[in-house]
């Protein structure tokens, strides 16, 4: 959701619109679900998210530097915080 309309708070939102009523059913641990949709928000961190633009400019990168590294680097936090939730849901 996020890497389609650029805006992380969005995907959040819709996120947790999606799933809240597995929250509610209490099938899911809260913070879990949490920590899923927080990481979920940040994959594909591309450029018509704002984000982007500030790490690209901040280390004054080119349009090319910044999509491979940036939007490389936030997937693979984002992979590594979805999997580490489904390990912790698997041992808890």
């Amino acid at each position: 959701m996020s890497f389609s309309t650029g805006s992380a708070t969005v995907g959040i939102v819709a996120a947790t619109g999606i799933l809240a009523p597995m929250a509610s059913d209490g099938g899911v641990q809260n913070s879990l679900l949490v920590v899923a949709i927080g990481a979920g928000s940040i994959g594909l961190n591309y450029v018509n998210h704002a984000g982007f633009w500030l790490v690209k400019e901040s280390f004054g990168m080119t349009l090319g530097q910044a999509t491979k590294s940036h939007t490389a680097i936030q997937t693979l936090v984002s992979v590594c915080g979805l999997l580490m939730a489904l390990l912790i849901s698997v041992l808890v």
